[in-house]
This record gives C-alpha cells, sequence and structure tokens, in this order.
C-alpha cells in the first residue's frame, strides 16, 4: 500500500449550476487505484493535518463511501499506534441484499481495543452522512448525522495528535482488497472544535471561556448549544492547566 498525492482530486461545485467541475459528486475525492499488479503496491490516497495538537473535541465529517468491494475508508484521530480513535467502512460489507450496513467504532490502546459494530440503518455509498465523535476525558462519544449512536471508554487516548481522513486496500483480510478498478470516497466537509494540547498555543489566551459547539452533546444552554468540556460557572476548571493550554480552536474545511 501506498499514499500518493495525485489520488486527492478536488471536484468542486462549478459555479451555482449544481454540478461539480469534473461530474460525479462535488467534494474532494480520495481515490484506491485498481487493478494492480500481483506483488504491487496498491495506490491511495490520505489526508492529515499539519497541526499536531488536536486535543479533545467534537470531529466531524460528511462523507460518500464507495461500494466497490475491496476498500476501507476512514476518519480517524491519530498519536500512534496505541493511542488513535477511529471511525471505519468496509466497502465489502454494504451490501445491497441487506437494509442496513455496519460502520467501526475503534479505540486503539495498549491493552485490547475497544471495537464496536453498530449498524447503519441506510448504505454508506448511497449519499453523503456526517460521521462524528466527540472526545472527552474518559470516553469517546459517536455520533451519525447527528444522532448519538455509542460511547467507548476503554483506552481512551489522553494526549494530543492529529486528524487524518483516508482511503486504503491492501490483500489482508481486513478489506478484502484490492479492488478490480478504480475506487473513490468522497468528502464534503471536515470540522474539528477542539481544545489545543500545545503549551505554546497562545492565539486565544486572553480568552476567558470556550468557543460554542452546535449540537453538543452535553448540558444544554438556553440557546440549545453548550460549551464543550466546560461545567457551571462555579465548577468550571482554568482553561490552562500544567498539562496542556486548553485554548479552543476551530477548523473548517468546506469542498
Amino acid at each position: 500500500m501506498k499514499y500518493e498525492t495525485q489520488n486527492v482530486v478536488a471536484n468542486p461545485l462549478q459555479g451555482s449550476s449544481g454540478q461539480s467541475t469534473k461530474g460525479g459528486d462535488p467534494g474532494l475525492q480520495l481515490i484506491v487505484r485498481g487493478p494492480t499488479q500481483e506483488g504491487a503496491n496498491v495506490s491511495t490516497a490520505e489526508l492529515v493535518t499539519k497541526r499536531r495538537d488536536l486535543y479533545h473535541g467534537s470531529y466531524r465529517a460528511a462523507i460518500k463511501y464507495s461500494k466497490e468491494p475491496g476498500t476501507c475508508g476512514a476518519m480517524f484521530w491519530y498519536k500512534n499506534e496505541t493511542q488513535e480513535i477511529d471511525v471505519e467502512l468496509l466497502s465489502y460489507e454494504d451490501k445491497s441484499s441487506s437494509s442496513t450496513s455496519p460502520v467501526h467504532f475503534v479505540l486503539h490502546s495498549e491493552g485490547p481495543s475497544d471495537h464496536e459494530t453498530p449498524q447503519l440503518p441506510f448504505h454508506p455509498s448511497e449519499g453523503f452522512h456526517e460521521y462524528r465523535f466527540d472526545w472527552s476525558p474518559g470516553k469517546v462519544a459517536y455520533y451519525v448525522d447527528g444522532k448519538h449512536i455509542k460511547d467507548l471508554t476503554k483506552g481512551v487516548p489522553e494526549v494530543p495528535g492529529s486528524l487524518i481522513l483516508n482511503h486504503w486496500s491492501s490483500g489482508n483480510s481486513w478489506t478484502r482488497g484490492p479492488p478490480t478498478s478504480d475506487v473513490t470516497m468522497t468528502v464534503a466537509y471536515v470540522k474539528a472544535y477542539f481544545n489545543s494540547g500545545s503549551k505554546s498555543f497562545k492565539a486565544h489566551e486572553e480568552c476567558s471561556s470556550g468557543c460554542l459547539v452546535p449540537d453538543q452533546y452535553g448540558p444544554v444552554l438556553p440557546n440549545q448549544e453548550t460549551i464543550f468540556l466546560t461545567k457551571p460557572a462555579a465548577q468550571r476548571r482554568p482553561i490552562a492547566d500544567k498539562a496542556v493550554n486548553r485554548h479552543m480552536a476551530i477548523v473548517v474545511l468546506i469542498l
């Protein structure tokens, strides 16, 4: 398997026509190339944030996955092989004969992985859906299209890292690939509302409260939004502590 930049292709909307410039679904295309000669690397696609200080927060992406069997599409937070928060879909599991399709929620840690596979009431290859995880101390809450699906609590990371989206394949039992033709996963947007884990992050050092996060799981304020990772004012922790600077940052990528 080999990640290559030419497999990340912009396909934006063309004016107000509602049509994409290259045809097909508008967005950022992550392409797995096929077929692959025996013994050769599969040509795949990956996006990684430049920032490595992404910490507790809410991470969301609208994605349309592929149906051609043999690939894995993923959105995940990553520090290393034992500190990882995953949302993964396997194209071979998207079966037309079924009215549901599984999604894989995984926490990788030094011990056994916490891994749940709830069934989605749709086919991920038939349209865009928002996949989301909210990471807080001791818990990762997973959502699909704004609906709370599952909480994982074993091996929750406690260090900052990066956000990654990729579309890949190999000859292993996980992807059951490589595919027999080029396969595309399309990303409409990525949104990240997060606390910086960098001790040197200064952009919001004058801020005395958190940023409002839409539809945040937690105590609801009168305006139906909540402040991420904050408590009522009397119980609220300082924004910065000895471990990290808990300044809220927002990154939104509209494609």
